[in-house]
């Protein structure tokens, strides 16, 4: 089992390579046709809003106190888990 300090450096190395993938995936809207721009657009607003709701759950997790925070985890790993697959799904919708 991963200690809180490298569960937060696992997460935090996941978070960077979703960043660069939204970033890519924003720059990929620009090629978009017009009727399907404003689709892309506003899925990418839910995955950057599901991404901010993962943050704030890694820094309760970074936050927790070392007796607790496996509940923290817990609930954190669901909000990552659902930005994956909301992730994943956009990128096999877009592609």
């Amino acid at each position: 089992m991963l200690t809180k300090d490298e569960y937060v450096a696992q997460i935090k190395v996941q978070l960077d390579e979703w960043s660069k993938e939204i970033d890519k995936l924003q720059e990929r809207g620009h090629e978009i046709k017009e009727d399907a721009r404003v689709k892309y657009e506003e899925q990418l607003v839910a995955l950057r809003a599901k991404r901010e709701e993962g943050e704030k759950k890694l820094e309760e997790v970074q936050a927790a106190a070392e007796n607790n925070w496996e509940q923290f985890k817990m609930e954190s790993d669901r909000v990552w888990e659902a930005f994956k697959d909301s992730f994943d799904t956009f990128k096999s919708h877009f592609k």
